[in-house]
């Protein structure tokens, strides 16, 4: 079997076409879709960037694997093993692919830019596209693209392969768009939300990537935006500053689409297009105005958790059967499900499940609620059932959120969370006081949660390491700061005279939950 796995970075799947967008910002993954299965309710298992790839590199939770964040002990795979014998129950999935007769190959400089050597050396071929990608380095598309093009021309018509393409552009700062930008505008219209209304409710709060203040303390001054190639704004106000946002967002989606053509068109140029497996996902989304976040993966709600996951697989599906499947599944289990379909054995030790059935239209043992960490700007994990929302969050960062914090004075009170998904899509209105039956079911899922998987013996192995502790919960030690330095936002604030509440709601959230990062770059 061949199979082409595309990885869009920061990509959310209701700016898609094939997920009911009203714009053309993907007709190639589009088409894809129609040939395939399409997940509604698809989540990463921890976010953003390491702790999601690690999850679909050992099919395990960040909970386990110690990978929760991008810096610090929060960043460290805890990989069981002995000198240089690894634990053969616990492969990496590409790796246990690979021993198993799939040839694993990977494009992608996201090893190296977050220091995830675990990932790249889980594939038999790991290539970095660009020589020179780093902790501020980015390949563009164009550098990918023809690596990838490289790859197929040698091995397409190989047997048995795996391609993992990464594609970093749709994650801001919003490159080499200009000939995207008319053709999604003229399209059709960016999404009404957030109105007039909701954006006045967000002016208040306080943070960075925000509706009061986008660029971060060591980004800020009068030349700021010239580090972006699309003009980011410095605050939202208006809808027009939303719309210079989701432009900038979607023309990026459009771009890549273009560079997915590509890749479709060297499978057919070796004639094996219809042969050919192709998955299209990403490692986490971005919030346009979820809980005041603009253009950024800083908090535990679906626009950073919810990923597109589309599966076109030959041979399983045919017209008569179901486009789209609306179980919860997350998106490691697309891992087991390859492993099915390849007639490779599943680890039993894997949290992923596969959902083969439902790559035929059938029934599948669908999970019961998903439970989805996140580790930069915040901490904190959310989980999701059929409608509900439920959101513990560990640390807040520097922000104080709408619908988390309506009255700055509270800044340091109830950081729970709890949202009807159905009836308040934007996460709007906080129903932990409303509704406590609900939010105590929910609050007991997740306490259960963390007591099973942090007691499965998962680093029973590693005497040196701290077993049956949360490394998220440790991590708040050190403060979510790798991207902020709190007191510089601070001193910023005195600086562009924000009202007095605001900075007394910053500082008290700094006083409470403080402790900042010692010599770590502020970005």
């Amino acid at each position: 079997m061949r199979i082409l796995v595309i990885d869009i970075d920061s990509l959310r799947p209701d700016h898609l076409g094939c997920y009911g967008y009203d714009r053309a910002t993907s007709p190639i993954i589009d088409s894809i879709a129609e040939d395939g299965v399409r997940f509604e309710r698809c989540y990463a298992s921890d976010t953003p960037c390491l702790p999601s790839r690690t999850a679909l590199a050992t099919c395990r939770f960040g909970l386990k694997t110690g990978v929760v964040t991008h810096y610090g002990e929060g960043q460290r795979y805890d990989e069981p093993g002995n000198g240089h014998d690894p634990d053969a129950a616990r492969l990496p999935s590409f790796r246990h692919l690979a021993e198993n007769g799939v040839y694993t190959a990977s494009v992608s400089s996201f090893s190296q830019r977050h220091m995830a050597h675990h990932f790249s050396a889980s594939f038999q071929e790991a290539i970095q596209p660009t020589a020179n990608a780093g902790t501020m380095a980015i390949e563009d598309c164009s550098d990918v693209t023809p690596v990838a093009e490289q790859w197929l021309d040698q091995h397409a018509e190989d047997e048995n392969w795996l391609l993992h393409v990464n594609y970093w552009d749709v994650h801001h700062p919003y490159l080499g768009i200009d000939p995207f930008l008319e053709l999604v505008r003229d399209s059709g219209s960016a999404a009404q939300w957030p109105d007039a209304e909701a954006i006045a409710e967000q002016r208040g709060m306080t943070g960075v990537r925000c509706a009061d203040l986008w660029p971060a303390p060591a980004q800020y001054g009068p030349d700021w935006a010239d580090d972006y190639d699309w003009r980011m704004p410095e605050q939202v106000t208006s809808r027009a500053d939303v719309e210079q946002f989701v432009d900038g967002y979607d023309a990026s989606i459009r771009r890549v689409d273009a560079e997915v053509a590509k890749l479709l068109a060297a499978l057919e140029r070796h004639g094996i297009r219809e042969e050919t497996a192709v998955v299209i996902t990403a490692d986490h989304g971005e919030a346009f105005g979820e809980h005041g976040i603009y253009a950024e993966h800083a908090f535990p709600h679906p626009p950073c958790q919810q990923v597109p996951l589309v599966v076109s697989w030959p041979g399983v599906r045919d017209e008569s059967e179901t486009e789209s499947v609306d179980s919860l599944v997350y998106q490691f289990d697309l891992m087991p499900t390859i492993c099915e379909l390849t007639n490779t054995p599943v680890p039993v030790e894997w949290d992923a499940r596969a959902f083969t059935p439902a790559l035929y239209g059938k029934q599948f043992a669908e999970r019961e609620y998903i439970v989805s960490g996140h580790g930069i700007y915040t901490f904190g994990r959310a989980v999701y059932t059929d409608r509900w929302m439920y959101v513990r969050l560990l640390h807040p960062g520097v922000f104080t959120y709408p619908g988390l914090y309506n009255d700055p004075t509270m800044a340091n009170q109830g950081l729970e969370l709890l949202h009807d998904l159905e009836t308040d899509p934007y996460m709007e209105h906080n129903l932990v006081e409303s509704h406590p039956k609900r939010t105590e079911h929910l609050r007991q899922i997740l306490d259960r949660w963390i007591a099973e998987h942090l007691s499965d013996g998962w680093r029973e192995q590693r005497p040196d390491r701290s077993r049956g502790q949360d490394t998220l919960a440790r991590m708040c030690a050190t403060g979510p700061y790798l991207y902020v330095d709190p007191d510089a936002l601070s001193d910023l604030y005195a600086d562009l005279d924000r009202t007095e509440r605001q900075r007394e709601a910053l500082q008290r959230t700094i006083d409470t939950f403080g402790v900042k990062l010692q010599g770590l770059p502020q970005l």
